[in-house]
C-alpha cells in the first residue's frame, strides 16, 4: 500500500509543476476580484489594462448570467517568455496566463490590438468554465476545490463541471466573442471564412469530426475557425445573452456529458440539428464560392507566407508527421525542388543562401527568444526580440519590435522607430514598405507612411509588387480570401478562386497562390486575370457597438503605476484543492486518505499535505516542490504510526522518511537540453533502499506536429549512487528515429555497476517486475516478466524495437469513446545480470499493439496490449493491458 500512498503524493507536484513562465521578476498587485502578477515592462500600462478587463468582466457578468465565484490571477509572462499565446486555466486556481509576443500573428488573427484581442479571448474561457449550476458541483467545489473530478466511494463528483465541455464549443464561442468589440478578430478573415466554406462544401463538418480530436485537416484549427463561426451563426439566430448563456446552462449537469440535452433546453434543437443547419446556411450564402484551377505544384498540411528573391519562391511545408521541407519554387524555369530539414515552423527568410523560420524557442533554460532559428533552431545574431518583416537594399533589418509591439506591431528599420502596422509589412527590391493601418473598421494600405486607399474590412496584407508598381494584396471576397493588386487609382482583382490566401509573382502575367481546400493547402500557378473590382467590404452585425470595450479603441496609455508588492511565490500559496479516497480490501480492512494541494498562482511552487489510514498504520505526509528560480527543488517527509510487529524485517527502522532533490537544467538551445539532479531518498519502511544520487541527462528531441513517437530522439544518462557505504554507477542511452511511413526503430541501452551485492540488505542494482517508488531511483532495472526480486553488482541491457502506426479514425459523436490511431511494435531485449553467485542472462521479445483512444471526444488514451515471452523465467509468456506504452 505505501507504492500508492507515496505516488499520491508526488503526483500533484508533477500536475502543478507545469511551466507556464521562466523565472524572472514578477510583482504583483491584489484587488477584489482580480491578482495581477506581471514584470517590470508592464508596469505603466497595467492600470488601464485592469479598466479595460473590469469593463469586459462586467459586460460578461451580463450576458454569461453570473459573477465569477471566485478570484482571477492573471499572470503576464515577462519579455523572457516571448511567445504568441495565451491561455486560461480554472484547476488549480482560476488562472489566466497572457504573453505578449503576438505581433507576428497580425495577419492570422486580424486584431487592431494583441492585449486587447487576448483579454477579451480569455476571460471569456474564465465565465465559460467557472459556473456550477448543480448542487453536488456547488458543495463539492466548496469542500474540494479546483479539481476535475472527487470520488467519495461510487460517487461522482465534478466540482467544476464545465472543464468537460468540448473545444469545439469553447474555442468557438471565445473567438465569437474576440470578434464582437470593435478589435478585429478571426471571423474577419478571409482565411478563416475560405476554411469553413471549403469543409462544409467537402461534407466534412460533422458532429464526430468536429467534436472528437482528429489527426485530420484542420486538426485543432476547427475548434477555432469553424467552431467560431458556428457560435456565430447561434448569436445570428439566437442573441447573444442565449448563446453565452450555454455555459450556465451546461453547469446544470450532475454528469457533464451530454451535450445535445444541453443544446435542446438553451436552444430548443439538438447539438445535431443546429450543426447540419449551420453548413446548410454556409453552403446557401457562399453558392459563388470557386475554387482555383491551376497547374499543382505542392501540397501542405500547414502554411506559412511565403516569401522570394530573385531567382525563387519558398515556404515551409510538411505533412505534420514528418520533418517539414523547404518549398523552392524556380521562377525562371518554374520547377520545384524540396528540401527536408529541422526547421520549427514559422515563416522562412533566406540568407546569404542559408534559411531561417520566423519562431519561438528557448535559447537558455530560462529565456524563450522569437527571432531567426536555423535548422538546428539556434538563434541568428542580431534578430533576437524581432519579428522579421524584410530587408532594406542596405541590408538594414524591417521588423516588429516585440517589446514595444504588446498592441500594435511596431515597424522599426534597424534600432529606429518607422511606424504602427495592422499587418504584415512587405518590402520591395527598391526598399519601400507597404503595410495596412485600422481606424476602427476602416483598412488603408500604406506606402512608405503616405495613405493610398481604403476599405471595410480588418482582413488585409501586401504580397508583392510587380515592376510597374502595382501593389499587390491579400483580402477578403464575397465567399472567402482572393487576391487584389492597386494601380495606383483603382483595384483589380486578379484571381477568380475565393480560396487563395497567398500570392507570389513569378513574372507580370502568372503567380504562385496558395489556396485552401478541405484537405490541406495545395500551391498552384495560375495566369493572373485583371478585372477592376474592389476589396470586399466587411459587415460588422455581430459587433456591439454600444459597449464601453467597443468604444475602448485607444491604445493603453501610460499611467500612475499600482500599487504592488514583489511577488513571493511561497508566501502566495492557495489552497487549490482536497483529493481523498475510500476502499476496502481483505488485507489492509478500511483505507482512507487525504490530500490537500496548494499552490502559488504561477505554478512556481506547491505544498501537499496528506493523511492516508489503514487498518494497520497510519501516514502522515508533506511535499513541497519549487520551480521559481533557475535551481529547482523539491522535498518530502513522511511519519508513519503502527502497529506492533509491522515491520517485518527490521524492528529496528525509523517510522518515518524522506526525500530531497535538486535539479537544474543547464542546457537549452536549439533542440538540446541537459540538466544535472542531486537527490536522496530516506524510505520510512526498511523495504526500501537509501540512496543519494547524482545524474546529468543530456538529450535531442525532434518530434514534428502529430507524429505518435519522437521523429528523431538521442538521450544520454550518466549517474553515481551512494546507498549506505554502497556505491554503483551507470548509464544508458536511448534513440529513435522514425523511417518512411512513420515506422519507427528504436535502440536502447544501460550499464551499471555496483561494489556491493546484498539480497538481504537490498543492495546492488534492483531487478524487479516493477520500479521501486523511489524518486529518481536510478539503480534500478525492469524485468516484467521475472517473478522475484534479483540484486546484482553488475548489469548491461541492450533493446531494439520497431513500431508502425497506422491512422485508424473511427470517431463517433454520441459514444463516449473513439479511436484515433493505433501502433504495432515489436521489442527485443537481452539482459546480462552479474548476480551474488551467478551470472545470468534473460531474452524478451515483445509484441504489442497501442491504442490510441478518445474518450469523452477529447482526452486521447494510449491502451496497450502486449505479450511478452522469455524462456528463462518461470512464467515465460505474459499478457499485459497497460494505460500508456513503455518507451
Amino acid at each position: 500500500m505505501h507504492k500508492i500512498i507515496l505516488l499520491s503524493l508526488t503526483l500533484p507536484l508533477y500536475l502543478f509543476s507545469g511551466e507556464v513562465v521562466v523565472p524572472d521578476d514578477y510583482k504583483i498587485n491584489t484587488s477584489e476580484k482580480i491578482d495581477y502578477i506581471y514584470t517590470q515592462e508592464y508596469t505603466k500600462i497595467l492600470p488601464e489594462l485592469k479598466i479595460y478587463q473590469e469593463q469586459i468582466m462586467h459586460q460578461y457578468e451580463k450576458e454569461f448570467g453570473f459573477k465569477l465565484d471566485e478570484k482571477m490571477h492573471v499572470g503576464i509572462a515577462s519579455d523572457n517568455n516571448q511567445i504568441a499565446n495565451a491561455m486560461v486555466t480554472p484547476i488549480p486556481l482560476n488562472l489566466q496566463f497572457l504573453y505578449g509576443a503576438g505581433a507576428g500573428a497580425v495577419d492570422y488573427f486580424c486584431f487592431d490590438s494583441w492585449m486587447k484581442t487576448i483579454l477579451i479571448h480569455e476571460t471569456a474561457h474564465n465565465y465559460q468554465l467557472n459556473p456550477k449550476e448543480n448542487w453536488i458541483s456547488k458543495v463539492s467545489h466548496k469542500v474540494f476545490g479546483n479539481t476535475y473530478l472527487s470520488m467519495l466511494g461510487p460517487l461522482l463528483m465534478f466540482p467544476i463541471p464545465n472543464v468537460l465541455e468540448n473545444p469545439f464549443i469553447l474555442e468557438g464561442n471565445a473567438v465569437l466573442n474576440e470578434s464582437r468589440f470593435g478589435n478585429g478578430g478571426r471571423l474577419y478573415s478571409g482565411y478563416a471564412l475560405a476554411e469553413v466554406v471549403a469543409m462544409a462544401n467537402a461534407g466534412e463538418i460533422r458532429p464526430e469530426m468536429m467534436y472528437n480530436s482528429t489527426l485530420k485537416f484542420p486538426y485543432g484549427e476547427k475548434d477555432y475557425i469553424i467552431g467560431g463561426f458556428f457560435q456565430k451563426f447561434l448569436m445570428e439566430k439566437y442573441g447573444i445573452q442565449k448563446v453565452n448563456e450555454y455555459f450556465k446552462t451546461y453547469s446544470g449537469q450532475i454528469v457533464p456529458i451530454f451535450t445535445s440535452s444541453v443544446f435542446k433546453k438553451q436552444f430548443g434543437k439538438p447539438f445535431k440539428t443546429l450543426l447540419a443547419e449551420f453548413v446548410e446556411d454556409i453552403k446557401q450564402k457562399h453558392q459563388g464560392f470557386k475554387a482555383t484551377h491551376g497547374d499543382i505544384v505542392a501540397q501542405s498540411q500547414f502554411h506559412h507566407p511565403f516569401n522570394s528573391d530573385e531567382g525563387e519562391i519558398y515556404t515551409l511545408i510538411g505533412d505534420y508527421f514528418s520533418a517539414p521541407k523547404i518549398l523552392k519554387f524556380d521562377k525562371k524555369s518554374q520547377t520545384v525542388e524540396q528540401e527536408r530539414g529541422s526547421w520549427r515552423q514559422g515563416e522562412v527568410f533566406k540568407i546569404e543562401n542559408e534559411y531561417f523560420t520566423q519562431t519561438s524557442a528557448k535559447t537558455s533554460p530560462t529565456t524563450i527568444v522569437m527571432g531567426l532559428y536555423d535548422e538546428g533552431v539556434f538563434l541568428k545574431e542580431g534578430t533576437g526580440s524581432k519579428v522579421t518583416q524584410g530587408f532594406m537594399p542596405n541590408g538594414k533589418r524591417v521588423y516588429f519590435d516585440i517589446g514595444n509591439s504588446l498592441e500594435h506591431p511596431h515597424i522599426f528599420i534597424e534600432n529606429s522607430f518607422y511606424d504602427t502596422s495592422s499587418s504584415s509589412v512587405h518590402v520591395d527590391k527598391a526598399g519601400n514598405l507597404y503595410y495596412f493601418k485600422q481606424d476602427k473598421n476602416q483598412r488603408t494600405l500604406y506606402k512608405n507612411k503616405k495613405p493610398l486607399f481604403s476599405y471595410q474590412g480588418h482582413y488585409g496584407f501586401v504580397t508583392d509588387v510587380d515592376a510597374q508598381g502595382y501593389i499587390y494584396f491579400i483580402a477578403k471576397s464575397t465567399h472567402g480570401s482572393t487576391a487584389y493588386r492597386y494601380n495606383g487609382s483603382t483595384t483589380q482583382r486578379i484571381t477568380t478562386g475565393d480560396d487563395v490566401i497567398d500570392l507570389k509573382l513569378i513574372n507580370n502575367n502568372e503567380a504562385l497562390v496558395a489556396t485552401m481546400t478541405a484537405e490541406g493547402f495545395i500551391y498552384q500557378t495560375v495566369t493572373l486575370t485583371p478585372r477592376t473590382q474592389s476589396v470586399t467590404p466587411t459587415t460588422y452585425s455581430i459587433e456591439d457597438k454600444s459597449s464601453k470595450i467597443t468604444k475602448s479603441l485607444k491604445p493603453f496609455q501610460p499611467s500612475t503605476p499600482l500599487a504592488s508588492k514583489d511577488y513571493n511565490a511561497l508566501m502566495e500559496l492557495q489552497y487549490s484543492s482536497l483529493n481523498q479516497s475510500l476502499g476496502y480490501s481483505s488485507q489492509d480492512g478500511l483505507m482512507l486518505s487525504l490530500q490537500a494541494n496548494f499552490v502559488d498562482p504561477l505554478l512556481q511552487n506547491s505544498v501537499v499535505g496528506l493523511v492516508a489510514y489503514e487498518e494497520n498504520r497510519t501516514v502522515v505526509g508533506l511535499g513541497y516542490e519549487n520551480s521559481a528560480f533557475p535551481l529547482k527543488f523539491g522535498a518530502t517527509a513522511f511519519v508513519l504510526d503502527h502497529k506492533e510487529g509491522y515491520f517485518i524485517n527490521n524492528e529496528n527502522e525509523d517510522d518515518h522518511g524522506y526525500s530531497l532533490y535538486l535539479h537544474l537544467p543547464f542546457l537549452a538551445s536549439g533542440y538540446w537540453r541537459g540538466s544535472a539532479t542531486l537527490d536522496y531518498t530516506k524510505a520510512f519502511d526498511s523495504i526500501y533502499r537509501k540512496p543519494l544520487t547524482f545524474s546529468v541527462d543530456f538529450l535531442n528531441h525532434k518530434q514534428y506536429g502529430f507524429s505518435r513517437y519522437p521523429n528523431h530522439r538521442n538521450q544520454l544518462s550518466l549517474f553515481l549512487s551512494e546507498d549506505r557505504e554502497n556505491q554503483t554507477y551507470g548509464a544508458s542511452y536511448s534513440w529513435i528515429h522514425d523511417l518512411a511511413w512513420q515506422t519507427f526503430i528504436g535502440l536502447n541501452a544501460s550499464y551499471m555497476q555496483s561494489d556491493i551485492t546484498d539480497i538481504r540488505d537490498e543492495k546492488g542494482i534492483r531487478i524487479s517486475d516493477d520500479l521501486a517508488n523511489i524518486q529518481n531511483e536510478k539503480v534500478q532495472i525492469l524485468m516484467p516478466t521475472i517473478n522475484e526480486t534479483l540484486y546484482a553488482k553488475e548489469a548491461t541491457t541492450a533493446e531494439v524495437s520497431l513500431r508502425k502506426t497506422f491512422d485508424t479514425p473511427l470517431y463517433f459523436f454520441s459514444s463516449p469513446i473513439s479511436l484515433q490511431r493505433e501502433t504495432l511494435y515489436l521489442k527485443h531485449k537481452i539482459y546480462d545480470l552479474e548476480l551474488l553467485e551467478e551470472s545470468k542472462k534473460f531474452s524478451e521479445s515483445t509484441l504489442g499493439l497501442t491504442s490510441d483512444v478518445v474518450l469523452l471526444n477529447q482526452f486521447v488514451l494510449p491502451l496497450s496490449m502486449e505479450i511478452i515471452y522469455n524462456k528463462e523465467t518461470t512464467d515465460k509468456t505474459i499478457f499485459r493491458v497497460l494505460v500508456s506504452e513503455e518507451f
